[in-house]
């Protein structure tokens, strides 16, 4: 389903009831939509799958053959050879990590090289890779995943956040006044900590946060059979028998 990006921007002045547009001006909301859900992209990747028809050969220029290939973010994820006929119930077959390659380049193109096979012209491979969350069309719009929506808004409001703590951080071209200086700089630390808290909301619904090292069923003291120092010491209560 696609989400309007008027959608997030109406999401996220939810969030920010009190938004300074003056600091943060429309375009520069929209500009914290687009970074979160690129950052969302980088954890959460849509996936691509391309059906490849063999040529003979073992080197396949992706730029061609996966024609949703975002270079410097796509990586390929799996290669099933030969695709599997759906309607005959054909059982998946895909190749080892070992048996492909996304990164060979020549003559300034990335190829899809197959070291060990070279499909025919009859075979067809189906190709899964990954590739980033976009806006596009008119009017604007994403394909996000619905269950993720306030997730990614959340981030937007994170950076939105950094973006007016950066903007009421004292500088040299600040105002003089003391009062002015502090109040410029209590804003900038009230925005850096909701930045952390909306950022906080994100990861822990994608379950990005940092895991707890699960804690020990058991461990491991000393018990000392007879007092320690002074040499000799009796119990209190009892004897040391």
């Amino acid at each position: 389903m696609a989400i309007a990006l008027t959608i997030f921007t109406t999401q996220v002045v939810v969030l920010l009831p009190n938004l300074d547009t003056a600091k943060l001006p429309s375009a520069s909301q929209q500009a914290c939509i687009y970074a979160a859900l690129e950052e969302y992209s980088r954890d959460r990747p849509d996936m691509e799958i391309d059906d490849v028809t063999g040529d003979g050969g073992r080197f396949y220029d992706i730029a061609t053959v996966m024609t949703a290939w975002s270079e410097g973010f796509s990586r390929v994820q799996s290669v099933e050879y030969p695709a599997a006929t759906i309607a005959d119930d054909e059982e998946p077959q895909y190749l080892d990590p070992e048996d492909w390659r996304d990164d060979y380049w020549a003559a300034d193109k990335r190829y899809l090289y197959l070291p060990n096979h070279a499909p025919a012209a009859t075979e067809t491979m189906r190709v899964t890779y990954m590739v980033p969350y976009a806006f596009s069309g008119t009017p604007s719009a994403t394909t996000v995943p619905a269950q993720d929506f306030y997730a990614i808004c959340n981030l937007a409001a994170a950076l939105c956040c950094e973006a007016l703590a950066a903007g009421y951080s004292p500088s040299s071209e600040a105002s003089t006044l003391n009062a002015d200086s502090v109040q410029h700089r209590s804003r900038a630390q009230e925005y850096a900590a909701r930045a952390k808290e909306f950022r906080a909301f994100y990861e822990l619904h994608l379950g990005l946060g940092k895991e707890q090292e699960p804690k020990a069923a058991g461990a491991f003291v000393d018990w000392d059979t007879t007092p320690g120092w002074p040499a000799g010491r009796q119990y209190v209560f009892h004897g040391n028998r």
